[in-house]
C-alpha cells in the first residue's frame, strides 16, 4: 500500500508537526489508552471464545425454533402466541409446541411470520460465521457483516414477497409479513411492472454489495486448508480438482509460440483482473501478440527450417537453439490451480490499532513520531516509521521485545534504519495471513517481462510486489529453514519458476535428494531437464556415495567447458552461446563433425545437504566449493539447502561462496546469524514466511505456494510430449563427462598394461582416428559424447599400443599407422 492510496498519519501529526503540548496532549492519550483497553479486551482469546460460545449457541437455538416453527409448531402455537405473553406462555410449557419453548415460539412468530419470513435464517448463518471467525482467531468485520446481513434480509424478504404474490397462504406469507406488505405497497404505488422493477434492481445492489463477502466465506475453509499444508510442507494428492477459466496467454519469455487456442470471453477477462488484486492488470493483449510476431525473426536467418515450421503451425519452440526440441510445448498456467488472494484481510481498523499501540509503546520511552506510513502484504504489515529529530535509532531497536508485548503478536522484526530510505521499519505479522498462490505470481507482468536468465519467483514483498530474482546473478544459493517452515515448497517454487522461464535446450538440472521423496515427481523430466553420468541409471541422486561421483562430474564439466571458452576466446557462457548462435555452431573438425557444442544452464539442487556432510563431509564439500568458486562463468550455479544450518554443516567456505541465501523460520538467533550473517530469521511465523539476502540487501518475503499435484500436472504435460512427439531427436539426458578416480586416471603414458583392461569404444575410436589421420582427446568427446577422462583413457591405450604418438601439449598427437595396418593390428590384441 502505497502514500498514493492510504497515508495513515497519526492523527497529532498534521502538517509535519509532533504531538501537541498541555492538556490537549494528556487527553488524546487517554482516550488512546481507553480505545486500546477496549481493544485488547475484544482482541483477547479467552473474550473471543467466550463471544463466540455464546453465538454458536444463540444460533443452535434459533435454528432449532425456526426448523420446529416450520415444522408445524407454528401453526399449534399461534393462538398461544398471539393471545397471552412470553411470561404467561412461560408458565404453561405444556401448552407450546415449539422446541424452543415460550421464547422460540415468540421469536419464530415475530421474526419469521409477522417479520421477515425464511429470510430469517440470514440471523443464524450470521451468528455462525461471526463465532466461526472467533474461534479460528480471525477479524471478525462485524460491522460490514452485520450491515450486509440487515441488508440481505429485507432484499430476500421483499424477493420472496414478490415470487410468492398472490398465493394464498393460510398460516403465514413466505417472505413475512415485511415482504407481503412491501410489495402490496408497491403495487398499489407504482404497479405490478414496477414492483417487479424494484425488486429486480434490490437484486442487483445485493449482488454488487455482497458478492465479495460472500465468495470470501466460501473460499475460507480452502484457503485453511492449504495453510495447513504449508505448515508441513505436504500437500493431499486428492484434493478436489477446482474448475478454472484458461488463461490463454504466452508465460515466459521463452515461450514464444503455441498452439492455436479460442479467443477470451468477457466473462474471463473480467475473472481475471478480479483472480490478481495486488499485482496490477496484466500485459495487454497486443503487446503480447507483438512480441509473438517479433521474436521467430531471431531465427529467421539461421535457421530457414524453423521459419517454414513456424508457418506451417508445426512449430511450439521456434527459440530453441539447437533445433533438437523444436516442438517442445512450455506449460501453461492452466496446470496451476486458480487460488485467489484478497487484500482486504487487513483492514483500516487492524491497521489503526497497531499504529496506535506503537506510538504509545514507543510514548512510554519518551520517543516521539513524525509520521508512520502502513504497507499490508500477505504476511505482515511493515510500518514505516519517521523519527522526530534527535531520537537514537538504537533506542527504537532495543524496544523490539516491547512492541511485540504490545500487539500481542506472534514475533516482529525492527529493521533500523531501512536501506535508503531514511525510515524505521516495523513489521508486525498479521492476524489472517494469506497464501500466496504460484499462478498469480507466474502470471504476473513482472516474471513475464522479466529479464533474468534464470529467474526465480520467490513470491512476493511486504509491499505485495512480485519479486523476481536471478540466479545467475547470486550466483549460488543457500536455502535453511527448520523443519515445517516451507523451505521443500521454496525448492519447488524455484523449480517451477525455471520450468516456466527455460527450455529444454536451454537448462538442465542436477537434483540431489537423500530423503528420496522430495524430488521424485521430477522424475518424469529425465529426457528433457536432467544432466546425469551416462552410466547411471537414475536421473535423481539418492545415495551418498554417487553424489560424490556426480559433483565431480560436474567439475569436470566445468573444467571441459573452460577449455572450450578458452579456444573460442571468449569469457562467458552467454557470450558462448551468443556466438555459437550466429555461425559457431557450423564450426566442424577435420572429420565432418560438429566441434563446438551449445552449453546449456547447469543447475544444482541439493537437498537435506547437512545429512550428506555428516556421512561425506570434505568428499562433499570439496567439490561444491570448487564449483561454487568458479562455475559461475560456464553456467553452472548451485542451491543447497538444509533444515539444520550449523557451523559443521554451514562452514565458512560454503557461506564466503554462497553469497545468495533464504532463510525460512529457524529455531535461534544463531542459526539466523549462520545462514544470514544476521538476526530476524528466528522472528518469522512460518508457512513460507522468509528471509531473501543477497550480497548484504536483505528483503522479507511470503513464498508461493505450489502443492504436489500441481508440480505433477507439470511434469506430466512435459513427459506425453516426450512420449508422443516423434520429432524429438534427443532421447538421452544430457550426460556430463565420465568421473575416474585418481587411480584411474593414472595410466597411460605408454604404458603396455593400460591395454589389460580397454574400453568398449577402444576398437571403433582406433578406425576413427587412423582415418582422419588426427588424434585428440577433444575430437572422442565430441563423436562419441563421452566424458574428457574416459576420452583421454582411450587415447593413452592407443598410444600404449603404438597407434598414435605421445602428447605434445595442446596439439593433436601423430597418428603413427596407416588403416590397413590398424585392422591388423586389432586382430592381435
Amino acid at each position: 500500500m502505497n502514500n498514493e492510496t492510504y497515508n495513515p498519519n497519526i492523527t497529532n501529526a498534521k502538517k509535519g508537526k509532533g504531538a501537541p503540548s498541555g492538556s490537549g496532549k494528556n487527553d488524546q492519550e487517554g482516550k488512546l489508552t481507553f480505545i486500546n483497553r477496549i481493544s485488547v479486551f475484544f482482541s483477547s482469546a479467552r473474550t473471543r471464545i467466550v463471544l463466540g460460545i455464546i453465538l454458536a449457541l444463540f444460533a443452535i437455538y434459533l435454528l432449532i425454533s425456526f426448523v420446529s416453527f416450520f415444522a408445524g409448531a407454528g401453526i399449534a402455537d399461534q393462538n398461544m402466541v398471539s393471545n397471552y405473553d412470553i411470561v404467561e406462555n412461560a408458565q404453561q410449557p405444556d401448552q407450546i409446541s415449539n422446541l424452543g419453548a415460550a421464547v422460540g415460539a415468540w421469536a419464530s412468530d415475530h421474526i419469521i411470520a409477522n417479520g421477515v419470513g425464511v429470510a430469517a435464517v440470514i440471523l443464524v448463518i450470521w451468528s455462525i460465521v461471526i463465532a466461526a471467525r472467533l474461534f479460528r482467531n480471525e477479524k471478525v468485520h462485524f460491522f460490514s457483516y452485520t450491515l450486509m446481513s440487515i441488508f440481505s434480509t429485507i432484499t430476500f424478504s421483499i424477493l420472496i414477497g414478490a415470487l410468492t404474490y398472490g398465493i394464498d397462504y393460510s398460516f403465514f406469507h413466505l417472505g413475512g409479513a415485511f415482504g407481503y406488505y412491501t410489495n402490496k405497497w408497491l403495487i398499489g404505488a407504482i404497479g405490478y411492472i414496477g414492483m417487479i422493477a424494484v425488486n429486480i434492481i434490490l437484486l442487483v445492489i445485493w449482488g454488487m454489495l455482497c458478492y465479495k463477502t460472500i465468495m470470501l466465506i466460501y473460499t475460507k475453509t480452502k484457503e485453511v486448508i492449504n495453510r495447513k499444508k504449508f505448515d508441513g510442507d505436504d500437500v493431499d494428492e486428492n484434493a478436489a480438482e477446482q474448475n478454472v477459466e484458461s488463461l490463454d496467454e504466452v508465460i515466459g519469455r521463452r515461450q514464444y509460440a503455441v498452439e492455436s487456442q479460442p479467443e477470451k470471453t468477457s466473462k474471463q477477462e473480467d475473472e481475471e483482473k478480479t483472480s490478481f488484486p495486488f499485482m496490477g492488470k496484466k500485459p495487454e493483449k497486443k503487446k503480447v501478440e507483438k512480441k509473438k510476431q517479433e521474436q521467430p525473426q531471431v531465427q529467421a536467418s539461421s535457421e530457414p527450417a524453423v521459419m517454414a515450421g513456424i508457418e506451417s503451425g508445426e512449430v511450439s519452440n521456434p527459440n530453441d537453439p539447437t533445433g533438437e526440441y523444436i516442438h517442445y510445448k512450455f506449460p501453461s498456467l492452466d496446470l496451476l490451480e486458480n487460488r485467489t488472494m484478497s487484500v482486504d484481510r487487513v483492514d483500516v481498523e487492524e491497521q489503526e490499532s497497531n499504529k496506535n499501540r506503537i506510538i504509545e509503546t514507543l510514548g512510554h520511552y519518551g520517543i516521539q513520531i513524525k509520521h508512520i506510513d502502513v504497507h499490508v502484504g500477505p504476511t505482515v504489515t511493515l510500518f514505516e516509521i519517521i523519527p522526530e529529530d534527535g531520537v537514537k535509532v538504537s533506542k527504537i531497536r532495543n524496544l523490539e521485545d516491547d512492541i511485540a508485548l504490545s500487539l500481542a503478536a506472534l514475533g516482529i522484526r525492527i529493521i533500523a534504519p531501512m536501506p535508503g530510505r531514511g525510515t524505521i521499519g516495523i513489521e508486525v505479522p498479521n492476524r489472517d495471513p494469506q497464501v500466496v498462490p504460484m499462478r498469480q505470481v507466474l502470471a504476473s507482468k513482472k516474471f513475464q517481462e522479466t529479464k533474468c536468465k534464470l529467474p526465480m519467483c520467490l513470491g512476493c514483498t511486504v509491499t505485495n510486489e512480485v519479486f523476481v530474482a536471478d540466479l545467475t546473478k547470486m550466483p549460488h544459493l543457500l536455502v535453511a529453514g527448520a523443519t515445517g517452515k516451507g523451505k521443500s515448497v521454496g525448492l519447488n517454487a524455484i523449480i517451477t519458476s525455471l520450468l516456466y522461464s527455460k527450455g529444454p535446450s536451454e537448462l538442465k538440472f542436477v537434483l540431489v535428494d537423500p530423503k528420496r521423496v522430495e524430488f521424485s515427481v521430477y522424475a518424469d523430466l529425465e529426457k528433457y531437464f536432467f544432466a546425469k553420468p551416462e552410466d547411471e541409471d537414475r536421473a535423481i541422486v539418492t545415495q551418498t556415495d554417487k553424489v560424490v561421483k556426480v559433483l565431480n562430474c560436474l567439475v569436470q564439466e566445468m573444467e571441459n567447458r573452460y577449455e572450450v571458452l578458452e579456444e573460442v576466446k571468449v569469457r562467458t557462457v552467454e557470450d558462448y552461446n551468443a556466438k555459437w548462435r550466429q555461425g559457431l555452431r557450423n564450426e566442424r573438425d577435420g572429420h565432418g563433425d560438429k566441434k563446438y557444442p551449445y552449453m546449456p544452464y547447469i543447475v544444482a539442487i541439493i537437498d537435506e545437504f547437512s545429512d550428506m556432510m555428516m556421512t561425506a563431509g570434505k568428499e562433499v564439500e570439496t567439490p561444491i566449493i570448487r564449483i561454487a568458486q568458479k562455475a559461475r562463468a560456464v553456467g553452472i550455479h548451485m542451491i543447497i539447502a538444509t533444515q539444520r544450518p550449523s557451523v559443521q554443516v554451514v562452514t565458512g567456505l560454503i557461506r564466503a561462496n554462497f553469497p545468495g541465501r533464504v532463510a525460512f523460520a529457524v529455531s535461534s538467533s544463531t542459526d539466523s546469524r549462520i545462514i544470514l550473517d544476521a538476526p530476524g530469521a528466528h522472528r518469522l511465523i512460518g508457512r513460507g514466511d522468509m528471509l531473501f539476502s543477497v550480497n548484504g540487501e536483505t528483503t522479507r518475503l511470503q513464498c508461493p505456494f505450489i502443492d504436489t499435484k500441481e508440480i505433477v500436472d507439470i511434469c506430466d504435460f512435459i513427459r506425453e510430449q516426450e512420449e508422443n512427439d516423434r520429432n524429438i531427436e534427443h532421447e538421452h539426458p544430457f550426460y556430463l563427462p565420465e568421473y575416474v578416480g585418481e587411480t584411474e586416471n593414472n595410466g597411460g603414458g605408454g604404458d603396455a598394461s593400460s591395454l589389460k583392461d580397454r574400453d568398449p569404444l577402444f576398437e571403433e575410436a582406433v578406425r576413427y582416428i587412423v582415418q582422419g589421420d588426427v588424434a585428440s582427446t577433444s575430437s572422442l568427446q565430441r563423436r562419441y559424447e563421452i566424458g574428457y577422462n574416459r576420452a583421454g583413457r582411450i587415447m593413452d591405450q592407443m598410444e600404449a599400443a603404438g597407434i598414435v604418438g605421445p602428447a605434445t601439449g595442446g596439439k593433436p598427437r601423430k597418428v603413427l599407422i596407416s588403416p590397413a595396418d590398424a585392422e591388423g593390428l586389432l586382430s592381435t590384441l
